[in-house]
């Protein structure tokens, strides 16, 4: 079932008794996300702020959080059973993002109904939280969808990005060039001109998903296949730029090329789970116009996990980014892919192939690094046989100690590629987005498969390996079945 918008959403969890509507005023400074931090980090419910200090008279005095923060509500939105697993997500999302739903054009929504321009605009009339203690301020843009159009093909694109207010109408974003938004910026830049921006808030959580995953078509596409519906878009006041028409808030803007705009944003508590960047001049949304639903609600998460505190992303992002590896390695042409997965951080990708000839992980992890997938992912790729279950670490650690040797070539090194900004394992003089356009990694293969330069041996009875010594033969095993209430067990 697609939900209608994020109003039909939230009304869903209300009905289920998996929203929370927190009614206690609460502090939009760090207490607010404090809370959500808490809630999400134990698999709690959906929030809904509704009595924020400083917000009760603003147009908007509402904030929805944590709306994907279990494995459960992310099943019930793409619409499949709640018992459904992370491995089995994994090639759902990899066929729904393989059949790209076209979105329809509408003239009017209910996003329309309430205009802001010019003087009239004022960021901080939304309930924006400061999520964390040393962020550099009230971050409006994180769940948000930001659109933009490529001006020599015309293709939308939509990316979910960090962004600040920095003042009334001015937002100060972290614009890397190898991002969806970067490529588009670039061509505008060399033209001479502004670029068109519109800042999706509130909306189906299929868009979230969608916008959050380096897929390979236009991100309403994919949000349309996700939710089996197509997407409805109204066209900016502004700009030939297209929103949902059911959107709770929008903002136009434009990014301008000239560094004389720039304001002063960060640092952010960022996905690995540090504060990532400093305070420093970033280019600038300048908001011309406000688009808005009568008594709109806010929409923002937390980002940044860590060991036992997580956020609602680490329920969707390890299954959407490894559905996407999958098909960018089938893409690629490589072989034999039978399983992948991410795990809760993006630098490290887990591959299971039925290896089909030597240098099969190394075709893997060049695959990987070489699609749109590798910018932020798969600094560290392991690839492994499909006897090692790569949802386990125990199994992991196994193949890690006993089918690698790094004398024998099982450990690779590709030095000097882009990668994230925000890894603080990079110097500080290699992440500056703005110079460089994104950061510096030494990436790292593990083939932890049997390695075929070892000779079969007779002692092994003609395998490379010697048998598994842990086993027991089907005939014992049908035994113990059938005699283990006998065994007094």
């Amino acid at each position: 079932m697609a939900f209608a918008d994020l109003r039909d959403w939230i009304d869903d969890l209300d009905e289920r008794k998996d929203l929370k509507r927190v009614g206690a005023e609460v502090d939009w400074d760090q207490e607010l996300g404090a809370i959500t931090r808490e809630v999400s980090s134990q698999a709690g419910p959906a929030l809904l702020f509704d009595n924020i200090k400083d917000h009760r008279k603003t147009f908007c005095h509402r904030l929805f959080t944590n709306g994907t923060g279990t494995r459960e509500r992310v099943c019930r939105f793409i619409g499949v059973p709640e018992t459904t697993t992370f491995r089995e997500m994994v090639p759902i999302f990899k066929e729904r993002f393989s059949r790209p739903l076209k979105p329809v054009n509408v003239t009017h929504g209910p996003v329309k109904e309430n205009i802001l321009r010019g003087a009239e605009i004022d960021l901080k009339q939304m309930p924006v939280p400061q999520w964390n203690p040393l962020d550099g301020g009230r971050y409006i843009m994180t769940s948000a969808t930001v659109v933009t159009r490529d001006p020599d093909t015309g293709v939308l694109n939509g990316g979910t990005y960090r962004g600040m207010i920095t003042g009334k109408n001015t937002i100060g974003v972290l614009l890397a060039m190898t991002q969806g938004w970067g490529k588009h910026f670039s061509k505008y830049q060399s033209r001479g001109q502004e670029m068109p921006v519109a800042v999706v808030i509130g909306w189906d959580q299929t868009l979230f998903l969608a916008a959050s995953t380096p897929v390979n078509y236009p991100e309403y596409e994919m949000a349309g296949s996700l939710r089996g519906a197509p997407v409805e878009l109204v066209k900016c006041e502004l700009s030939d730029l297209l929103v949902p028409a059911s959107a709770e808030i929008v903002l136009e803007g434009f990014i301008s090329p000239d560094p004389k705009t720039h304001t002063l944003e960060g640092p952010f508590s960022e996905y690995p789970g540090y504060y990532g960047g400093s305070k420093s001049p970033k280019h600038t949304i300048r908001v011309e116009c406000i688009t808005y639903r009568n008594d709109p609600i806010f929409h923002g998460c937390l980002t940044g996990a860590s060991p036992g505190r997580t956020n609602e992303g680490t329920t969707w992002t390890p299954a959407t980014f490894s559905a996407m590896a999958w098909h960018y390695l089938e893409q690629a042409g490589v072989p034999n892919i039978t399983a992948v997965w991410r795990g809760k951080w993006p630098e490290t990708m887990r591959v299971q192939i039925h290896k089909s000839h030597r240098g099969h992980a190394q075709q893997v992890a060049n695959a990987l690094w070489g699609c749109h997938l590798g910018n932020y992912a798969a600094k560290h790729v392991i690839v492994v046989d499909d006897d090692i279950d790569i949802h386990d670490w125990e199994a992991l650690e196994w193949a890690l100690c006993y089918r690698v040797n790094a004398g024998l070539g099982d450990v690779s090194f590709f030095a000097g590629t882009g990668g994230s900004m925000l890894d603080p394992s990079v110097p500080l003089e290699d992440r500056n987005s703005v110079k460089y356009g994104h950061g510096l990694w030494t990436r790292m293969l593990i083939d932890a498969t049997i390695n075929w330069q070892l000779q079969p041996q007779e002692q092994y009875g003609g395998e490379r390996y010697p048998a598994l010594g842990t086993a027991i033969s089907d005939e014992m095993t049908e035994r113990l079945r059938r005699r283990w209430q006998e065994y007094g067990f």
